[in-house]
């Protein structure tokens, strides 16, 4: 990070990174829903709305970035690889009447305890107010409220007796689309990682990992 990141404020999202043969069927199904409603607000991939398990979301600045490193990384030493059994492929409606869909994970104790880990340790960084600065954008691309609203008020809206452990497939019913790829009964996920996130909360980039594909700062 250059020294003006020390400065920003960043959105971010703390996540389970799946294994690449994972990230490719939500790549697949993401692709299908996006030719099914014509909707690519949602387009994944590897690089840039990266396939991923939300733990925590917070805004936070650019300097308390390094104080997350030395507790992720002893927590990611002490619970991955992480086996989390797959419910399937599920779509919720929206308050706003939109279709969302994603597959559902179960909230087995390993994942439930490591959602409530990481939000003990993003509680005691001290937060910053969430601006679209706060994002990755492209240029004159404008924020949904949902997305700022979310990572602010990811504790009440999606914490603890509500955490739902899943990866968003993008916009549609997914239950709609016939020949879906089948999903494997369990997922082993490698990598713990802190996304900046996009619009729409999406992982945009990779800010830092660890795990059995080694770490990145």
């Amino acid at each position: 990070m250059d020294a003006g990141g020390l400065f920003r404020n960043y959105a971010v999202d703390i996540v389970l990174l799946p294994p690449p043969e994972v990230m490719d069927v939500a790549i697949q199904i993401n692709q299908m829903l996006i030719e099914m409603t014509g909707d690519d607000t949602i387009q994944l991939d590897m690089v840039q709305q990266i396939p991923h398990i939300s733990l925590a979301m917070g805004c936070i600045p650019g300097r308390a970035l390094s104080e997350l490193n030395v507790p992720l990384e002893q927590m990611a030493k002490r619970l991955l690889p992480m086996e989390i059994s797959v419910e399937g492929a599920v779509t919720v409606v929206t308050e706003s009447g939109d279709k969302i869909s994603g597959i559902n994970f179960a909230k087995d104790d390993s994942v439930f305890v490591m959602h409530r880990s990481v939000m003990a340790q993003l509680a005691g960084i001290t937060k910053e107010k969430c601006t679209p600065a706060s994002f990755v954008r492209d240029e004159d691309e404008e924020l949904t409220p949902f997305t700022t609203s979310y990572v602010s008020e990811y504790k009440e809206k999606a914490g603890f007796e509500r955490y739902s452990p899943h990866i968003t497939l993008g916009n549609g019913d997914v239950t709609e689309i016939e020949n879906l790829p089948v999903l494997p009964e369990k997922v082993t996920f490698p990598t713990l990682a802190v996304c900046h996130l996009g619009n729409n909360c999406t992982c945009r980039s990779v800010l830092w990992r660890s795990g059995a594909e080694g770490k990145r700062i």
